[in-house]
């Protein structure tokens, strides 16, 4: 019956059981040069971050909840009041952006998420932080 498991189930088996592994996981640095005399470094400990950070992106770090709602409502309403903003003149037009074309996506979506661009989601302003 293992089989029936969801793939968050799995990722949380696999990082659960194998703890002990992740975290003595250890690489050998470089001694040469300056910096700190610690010759070792936690491999393992980076190595599961990333785990974590691809599961989670990839949407399968927690179980997917069906009554959440679809990505698609949320980006029709962010759009709405970005138009709503561009016709208060608070923000100028976007540009048009291309839609994702299928190359462009790396990795199949859970149900009810969606690719979109940063420039849908926010608007981006340049401007002077720091002196030269």
């Amino acid at each position: 019956m293992a089989e029936s498991k969801t793939p968050s189930t799995n990722a949380e088996q696999l990082i659960t059981e194998h703890l002990d592994i992740w975290t003595t996981a250890i690489e050998q640095k470089s001694s040469a040069g300056r910096g700190s005399s610690k010759k070792f470094s936690l491999h393992g400990i980076k190595k599961l971050r990333e785990l974590i950070l691809e599961l989670a992106v990839r949407g399968k770090l927690v179980p997917q909840d069906p009554n959440d709602e679809p990505a698609s409502v949320l980006l029709e309403r962010i759009a709405d009041e970005k138009a709503q903003l561009v016709k208060d003149k608070k923000i100028k037009k976007p540009k048009v952006l291309l839609e994702i074309s299928e190359d462009e996506k790396p990795f199949e979506l859970p149900k009810g998420w969606e690719w979109t661009k940063f420039g849908c989601l926010s608007e981006v302003q340049a401007g002077f932080a720091f002196k030269s």
